[in-house]
């Protein structure tokens, strides 16, 4: 029995330094990384501009650093993360705000990953890999409580990342030459354009939890001085969401003094030329739309 116990701490022992080893290796390969990684590594634990951008794929394809930045004469990174939203983005907050204070935040609103009820574990996953933060820990734990235990190895930190990794590491740091902006240079579909212009809900089952990590970001934004910007984008024929179904946004951006500007019934919205799909502008849309923002800026 005591050889047993002996042969099962050794075991647990070489788990222990190959993991942590392992973790060393991981965290070196995404500091030093390239494309989307090296942009999330550099938002999390570099990033000094002026202005930051967040939210989803629609703040990083729709939203021109160098358009807001020349304009605005303040520097600006675009830290939209495609698929994801408040969940990941408060989590990002926590690290960001502990460095600097940023001087604006723009923040892009997208019902589904800010607003619907949906799978919050996978905005989580890209938060993991900065789990050796308290801060970070604590908010992750805070939903999923047994994240606290599990993000204790390197291995189930950066397991759904490292092929992600390993491809970033191959490129150049082009995320910082175009501050964190991802062009989109495609066209709508010819099928789409003809449906036309789609019905229209007034109302979503809303997230609790996002709501409230939403309001957290503002009022911490807030109390740091930072000026905060909420902004529902432009979508094809103004989305399937009517203005009412941004009314808890509307009251939260009310209650805290901030700027809300929607897009909804925006000329920009049913021009096809400016749209790679119903979500997304393309790059032509997106410089035209940063423009548009600013002047109401």
């Amino acid at each position: 029995m005591k050889k047993f116990l002996i042969n099962i701490a050794i075991f647990f022992a070489i788990v222990a330094v190959v993991d942590f080893s392992l973790g060393k290796v991981f965290h070196y390969i995404q500091a030093t990384a390239g494309g989307r990684t090296g942009a999330e590594y550099y938002v999390c634990k570099k990033a000094n501009e002026d202005i930051i951008i967040m939210g989803s794929s629609r703040a990083s394809h729709h939203y021109v650093p160098e358009i807001i930045s020349e304009r605005l004469g303040m520097s600006c990174f675009n830290a939209g993360q495609d698929g994801n939203g408040i969940i990941l983005q408060y989590g990002r907050w926590k690290m960001l705000s502990e460095r600097y204070t940023p001087k604006l935040l723009i923040y892009d609103i997208s019902s589904g990953f800010d607003m619907a009820v949906n799978d919050n574990m996978t905005y989580v996953d890209r938060l993991k890999p900065f789990c050796s933060a308290a801060n970070v820990k604590d908010y992750v734990s805070s939903i999923f409580p047994m994240e606290r235990f599990k993000t204790l190895s390197s291995m189930y930190c950066y397991n759904y990342k490292f092929i992600e990794m390993a491809f970033d590491r191959l490129r150049n740091g082009d995320y910082k030459e175009v501050g964190g902006y991802i062009p989109l240079y495609g066209h709508i579909r010819s099928e789409v354009v003809e449906k036309g212009r789609p019905e229209k809900e007034t109302s979503i089952e809303t997230d609790s939890l996002k709501l409230y990590y939403l309001e957290e970001l503002i009022k911490e934004a807030k109390e740091k001085g930072t000026q905060v910007v909420l902004v529902v984008s432009p979508t094809w024929m103004g989305g399937y969401l009517a203005a009412d179904a941004y009314s808890g946004i509307r009251t939260l951006s009310e209650r805290y003094g901030v700027q809300f500007i929607e897009y909804i019934d925006s000329n920009i919205c049913d021009n096809p030329d400016y749209f790679e799909d119903s979500s997304h502008l393309n790059d032509k849309g997106a410089r035209l739309f940063s423009e548009d923002l600013v002047s109401r800026l």
